[in-house]
């Protein structure tokens, strides 16, 4: 490392006096020497020499630092400014991305939907009210995982790393349709969740996953992420759709509406007129929520909308056809990425730090910018709001986790007075909070970038200037 080093060095100063030279050559007077003691600092000097010699140094640092942590261990990392690389390993190798696969699903999700798409709940029915009846009522989903009741709104408020994320609120639902006259639904509340398959949770997930409250049960129609309870204990719903319909039923009688009948799932029947709607936030936040917080349902269900809108399928394995090829239209590098679902929770799926450091950058841009908006900042919003508190990392560390069993990863930005992108995964025989430790140590690591000494200690000092 050190003949690198003075190599580098070497050829920075050698370019710089070639300049020097051909200056003096074109007429300029060299510079008088100065009298020992009062020495200045010409201008061609190598004391000069400009950053890039001090971040040669410190990208030497930074590889030697971050091989050192993964030793033992199945890993990629990228490491790069504006794409310009500092430090890489095994860039191009799949590894198990767990949640940072989110990322990826979100820049599908941003391409194939648009940023100022939003997701639409609507209520139908029969025949507008007369005499403020209507027979019954379809509740019919259009995929917002974001649909909350003012329960489940308060709680999430009271869950630091859910904490001002945002909600699509029923009551807002509710109260249109009571603004729409209707009093009486003798027919009762039917959920409609036809716009996607009905498989509630992938065959080849860990069942723990449903048991831990992990992921709630898929469908297009869903009410407080289909968990009928939170705290202490998540407790999934059986049929999102029927749960979303009791919910909404619920609020209504609230407000004074009859309803003659319980909850129900079935198809909005034909010739049903469309009585009111509620939209989600812009897919711009939508997709930043399911960065922050790693929504497992609500990545899942953008990949069943990403299928609907490129196939009319709005199922998991339309979705993830769609996403490859989004992927490959975007530019992406997509060799050795494969996709089982949207989440990140199946161990089948594959990613490279090559492909999520690519997928990261496309946030500079206006239609990707949440990419960057949603990530989770260390100690203070998101996935890592309890992590790295009162350290190196705390606020300058923005970026996406993933843990799994024996996976971990991060994918982010580290300020160091100029922001420094990143990817990491790794792959082994180690437990959730090792893992966690070890991308924290790598982030740490980064954020010491350059780890070198100033550029004026990297050549030797002018004669007679003191030490």
């Amino acid at each position: 490392m050190r003949t690198t080093r003075t190599v580098a060095v070497v050829l920075a100063v050698g370019a710089l006096g070639c300049g020097a030279a051909g200056a003096m050559q074109g007429g300029e007077t060299a510079l008088e020497p100065t009298e020992r003691g009062s020495v200045e600092t010409p201008f061609w000097s190598p004391r000069r020499v400009p950053q890039p010699i001090v971040d040669a140094v410190g990208a030497q640092r930074l590889q030697a630092a971050l091989d050192a942590q993964v030793v033992g261990v199945d890993a990629c990392f990228v490491v790069d400014e504006g794409g310009a690389p500092l430090a890489a390993r095994s860039p191009d190798l799949p590894f198990v991305p767990a949640s940072t696969e989110k990322l990826v699903t979100g820049a599908v999700a941003l391409a194939v939907l648009g940023s100022e798409s939003v997701l639409e709940t609507r209520v139908m029915a029969p025949a507008a009210p007369q005499n403020g009846a209507i027979d019954r009522l379809w509740m019919v989903g259009g995929g917002d995982f974001l649909l909350m009741t003012p329960e489940a709104q308060a709680l999430r408020e009271q869950i630091p790393e859910l904490r001002g994320t945002p909600t699509t609120p029923l009551v807002q639902l509710a109260d249109a349709i009571v603004a729409a006259g209707v009093k009486r639904i003798p027919g009762g509340v039917i959920g409609d969740d036809s716009r996607y398959e009905t498989l509630r949770y992938l065959p080849t997930w860990k069942d723990s996953y449903r048991t831990e409250g992990q992921v709630g049960p898929l469908g297009a129609l869903t009410v407080n992420g289909g968990f009928s309870q939170l705290q202490p204990q998540p407790v999934p719903v059986v049929d999102p759709a029927v749960f979303a319909a009791s919910e909404l039923a619920r609020l209504l009688e609230d407000r004074g509406v009859t309803i003659g009948s319980g909850a129900d799932r079935g198809k909005v029947g034909d010739g049903a007129v469309e009585i009111t709607k509620v939209q989600s936030p812009p897919m711009t936040a939508v997709v930043g929520e399911m960065i922050a917080v790693s929504d497992n349902l609500g990545a899942e269900l953008l990949m069943r909308e990403i299928g609907l809108a490129a196939s009319q399928q709005g199922t998991t394995a339309a979705g993830v056809l769609a996403a490859m090829q989004k992927l490959t239209e975007l530019g992406l590098p997509t060799a050795n990425v494969a996709f089982v679902d949207g989440s990140g929770l199946d161990r089948g799926n594959r990613m490279t730090c090559q492909l999520l450091d690519a997928t990261l950058d496309l946030g500079a841009t206006t239609e990707f910018a949440s990419l960057w908006t949603g990530l989770a900042v260390a100690g203070q919003y998101g996935t890592m709001v309890d992590q790295h508190e009162g350290t190196i990392l705390d606020g300058k560390l923005r970026g996406k986790t993933g843990s799994l069993d024996g996976v971990t990863g991060l994918v982010g930005i580290v300020e160091v007075g100029r922001p420094l992108r990143f990817a990491f995964i790794a792959n082994g025989a180690f437990t959730e909070g090792e893992g966690i430790a070890l991308r924290g140590r790598i982030a740490a690591i980064i954020a010491t970038f350059p780890d070198a000494p100033p550029a004026d200690l990297l050549v030797p000092r002018p004669v007679g200037e003191p030490a």
